[in-house]
């Protein structure tokens, strides 16, 4: 009934779907929750593609998506950043520009991405990251 030129072409096309959709689902980009701020009912995602660092392990960038009620508020750009042996920085795209901000513990997108790019830190009197 099916001739085999048929069959070749069938098992071609369910070959080729089959590919797509196993890559895409490899190749998909992951958002990372990573902290829940209650006063402003936000949710906060790392998306984990986005993490870029410089090579002497002195800065870094990601992502985040906020999240509330369900909706995407708005996406912000983090780096971080670490002169010498001075403590860990930060400015985000929402800041001015004008400053960077010292991050504070329990910090998860910087924890989350520090783990993620396997870099330590130490916490030093309960207020700094270095």
């Amino acid at each position: 009934m099916w001739n085999g030129y048929v069959m070749r072409k069938i098992i071609l096309a369910v070959t080729l779907i089959s590919t797509l959709i196993f890559s895409a689902s490899i190749c998909a980009a992951k958002d990372i929750w990573v902290d829940h701020r209650q006063s402003e009912g936000l949710d906060i995602y790392v998306m984990d593609d986005t993490i870029t660092a410089g090579d002497n392990r002195d800065y870094f960038s990601v992502s985040t998506k906020m999240i509330k009620n369900g909706n995407l508020s708005q996406v912000v750009v983090w780096k971080f950043s670490k002169y010498g042996e001075d403590m860990w920085r930060y400015e985000t795209d929402a800041m001015d520009g004008t400053h960077t901000t010292v991050v504070i513990p329990q910090n998860k997108v910087f924890e989350y991405c520090m783990n993620r790019l396997g870099w330590s830190y130490k916490i030093v009197d309960n207020m700094w990251y270095y």
